[in-house]
């Protein structure tokens, strides 16, 4: 057997990455003991390859920091320059385009976002398969990151792809070109393939997109929804597997035409690089090539299967520094090492069970949740994906033109497939975990590994589910309490958790207002903040429970996305004022039953401190029909105004004379419709919260409200600048926290809000 010599480099690599792009110093510990294994095994080359793979990482991650800090504009600048673009890097979404470009001058990679004017131009560029040169005069930004806990971080998405900022533009000139470069073809390659498959049935054509390219399209993204639910989707994306399957196929049929191995396998070592980029260069396919590469020369060098693995994580951290830091690389390697380490010689029903396993600590800090039927479904996918599904989905994408019958039986197949697993995901089995801290997770995949290596401890098996139950506990039954505005745009979303999670209330849903426009233009993807923000960051704390959602009034910013809400979270009641449960624009968002209950000034939410203070009488969901909540949380006094006018205002504190607040959630996001000089002089607040979309068409906050909120003394503070904000309490106690520390959004604000 040879002996592994490139493990403890790539060990190595992976901490050094932790350490100085994760920011977890605490790995310091891991790589200290590891570098005192490898210095008692008395072997100079394997310490020597160690501290080189030290090195180079490190000045590898080094850059990366580097060009994270340097690189991002920190204010807006105007740019006319030109940029290239290749056509499988083209997403279009109704009338919006989104594309990654390299300007021509500099070889900077920049993210373009332009709309469309007409759906001329969108069947364009849908059928393109050409590189695109592209003048444009616009805007350069720079890529926000998340502005809530527990959001998907779009700016490091893009980092890894070398995209720093982001060019908008309506005014740009576009001529096509025959690509110069091989490089260049199999980009052109892959979008001719993409339009190909279009022309083949549903879900055939997004099998083939996946499978084969490597592209996910929103259609591809709604088929293999199910299974993303019930945690397989490492199968279809993830994995690399279909790599192996290729270069087996390929190599039966070179071996059929009677070509010699050794001509075979050079054949496959010159092609792999190519595939590389027609099949969409994620990490598990750049994990899965390389690794191919190494097997393929593994005669010639000597190199194990551990070698390859280990090999292709270090130059998959050279080319994406931050692939160990993502979900999808994060699964990919390890499930490729454990496959032949540990569960070569096991059967089907076991390597589901461990594979499954071992990578929950990695779902529960990315995805918060997992499906319990998973290790079944796991099971019997992973042999039907290898011997039916990929070679079934190349043949028929192949023969389609010449052998239609066959590609329409196993279109028919996968229909009734994806029936099964739709009806597999309706199931309940769900279990949202919650988000688990880095070093959680890290040594719950230590003990993981441990109990794998020897699987007949019973002390292991119990070591494991203590520590489980432990960070379950943790998450689920905090000791503190939680006040939270959620950034939501342009809208209104608060969260109040009590301790323990005893009592978990939604104050509003936000929403997005909907115009007119044509079918063309119209968004075929969810635009839905709401499942990117406060749906996410619920689940990230283990919430799957809504005892109460109050709903202020009927507007669409303040009840838009009741349905995602209802759709995503058990929910016992919804509070609205007096009469709005008859308002259409609230009955027709709620589909299936649920328990309204109207509600009026004087009415208490049971089991929290909330107590409702407007409406007076019944009326019809308007703004001046909104509900007004009080309650103290902590040390501090919270008032919710929803979008109350200013005369709703005055006759709450006409009615309560005594009410007073520290914390006043302004009226209709800083209007001067609301927040009268009054209402404040008689509540005195500390701090007014103010929730508005950046670069809102209605100017949100007005100036005159932050004019009147600062001769009171009062401190405004904006979803739009600092984003999440919640007050964290226990008992009597409590302090703030926001998601941005409030300097870096400064120039998307109005030039007199919150300076």
């Amino acid at each position: 057997m040879i002996e592994p010599r490139w493990l403890f480099p790539a060990l190595t690599a992976a901490l050094v990455t932790g350490i100085i792009l994760g920011s977890q110093l605490w790995l310091l510990l891991l790589l200290i003991y590891l570098l005192y294994r490898v210095w008692t095994l008395h072997d100079g080359s394997t310490f020597r390859y160690v501290l080189l793979a030290a090195l180079v990482t490190g000045m590898f991650c080094s850059r990366a920091l580097y060009n994270s800090y340097q690189k991002p504009l920190h204010s807006p600048q105007p740019i006319e320059r030109t940029f290239k673009t290749m056509p499988d890097q083209i997403s279009i979404n109704g009338n919006l385009v989104q594309m990654q470009g390299v300007e021509l001058a500099s070889g900077e990679r920049e993210l373009i976002t332009l709309r469309l004017h007409s759906s001329q131009e969108k069947a364009a560029l849908i059928h393109n398969q050409t590189m695109l040169i592209w003048r444009i005069k616009g805007q350069k930004e720079p890529i926000i990151e998340p502005t809530n806990f527990g959001q998907f971080d779009y700016q490091k998405y893009q980092w890894r792809h070398h995209v720093y900022n982001e060019v908008r533009t309506d005014d740009w000139q576009v001529d096509s070109q025959k690509p110069r470069t091989l490089i260049e073809g199999c980009h052109c390659l892959r979008a001719a393939l993409h339009q190909y498959f279009q022309t083949l049935p549903a879900p055939l054509s997004e099998y083939c997109d996946s499978l084969i390219i490597g592209l996910n399209t929103f259609e591809t993204a709604r088929l293999l929804s199910s299974v993303k639910k019930l945690g397989v989707i490492h199968l279809f994306c993830i994995s690399g597997m279909h790599v192996v399957l290729l270069i087996a196929i390929l190599r039966g049929l070179l071996i059929r035409l009677r070509l010699n191995i050794e001509t075979i396998d050079w054949l496959l070592i010159f092609l792999l690089p190519f595939y590389l980029i027609v099949g969409g260069g994620a990490a598990s396919l750049i994990r899965a090539s390389i690794m191919a590469e190494v097997r393929l020369l593994s005669h010639r060098l000597h190199f194990s299967g551990i070698d390859a693995w280990s090999i292709s994580l270090l130059i998959g951290i050279m080319l994406d520094p931050y692939v160990l830091l993502t979900l999808g690389g994060q699964l990919s390697y390890l499930m490729s090492l454990l496959m032949p380490l540990s569960l070569k010689d096991v059967s089907d029903l076991k390597r589901a069970f461990w594979l499954n396993l071992v990578s929950l600590p990695s779902l529960f800090h990315y995805v918060y949740e997992v499906h319990l039927l998973s290790t079944l479904v796991s099971w019997l996918l992973i042999p039907l994906f290898g011997t039916i599904l990929f070679p079934l989905t190349l043949i028929a994408a192949l023969t389609a033109n010449w052998l239609p019958l066959l590609a329409y039986r196993f279109n028919q197949m996968l229909r009734l497939l994806h029936h099964f697993l739709d009806q597999l995901a309706a199931c309940p089995g769900m279990l949202t975990f919650g988000k688990i801290p880095a070093f959680w997770a890290m040594v719950l995949l230590i003990l993981t590994l441990w109990l794998l290596a020897d699987p007949a401890q019973k002390g292991s098996w119990k070591l494991l589910m203590l520590v489980y139950c432990a960070v379950f506990m943790m998450i689920h039954l905090p000791l503190f309490g939680e006040v939270t505005f959620v950034d939501i745009g342009q809208g209104d979303c608060a969260i109040v958790k009590m301790p323990l999670n005893r009592k978990v209330i939604m104050i509003d849903t936000g929403g997005k207002l909907h115009y007119q426009m044509p079918q063309w233009a119209k968004s075929q993807a969810n635009n839905d903040q709401a499942a990117r923000t406060s749906i996410s960051y619920l689940k990230s704390r283990g919430i799957t429970h809504l005892d109460a959602i109050c709903l202020s009034h009927s507007d669409a910013d303040h009840i838009g996305y009741l349905p995602t809400v209802l759709d995503s979270m058990r929910v016992s009641e919804i509070l609205v004022p007096s009469g709005m449960e008859r308002n259409q624009k609230f009955t027709r968002l709620i589909k299936k039953p649920i328990q309204v209950v109207p509600v009026q000034a004087g009415d208490q939410i049971k089991g929290t401190s909330l107590k409702v203070v407007h409406p007076f009488k019944p009326g019809t969901g308007k703004n001046e029909d909104s509900m007004v909540l009080a309650g103290r949380f902590g040390q501090l006094r919270f008032v919710f105004t929803g979008d109350l006018d200013r005369s709703g205002e005055r006759q709450v504190i006409k009615h309560y004379p005594k009410l007073h607040a520290d914390v006043l959630k302004l009226s209709h996001h800083g209007s001067k419709t609301g927040s009268d000089p009054k209402f404040l002089y008689r509540l005195q607040p500390r701090y007014g919260i103010v929730s508005a979309g950046r670069f809102n068409r209605y100017g949100h906050p007005n100036r005159v409200t932050i004019k009147n909120l600062k001769k009171q003394g009062i401190t405004p503070i904006s979803t739009q600048q600092y984003g999440m904000i919640s007050y964290v309490y226990h008992q009597n106690h409590g302090y703030w926290k926001t998601r941005l520390k409030g300097d870096e959004l400064k120039w998307m604000l109005p030039p007199y809000a919150n300076s």
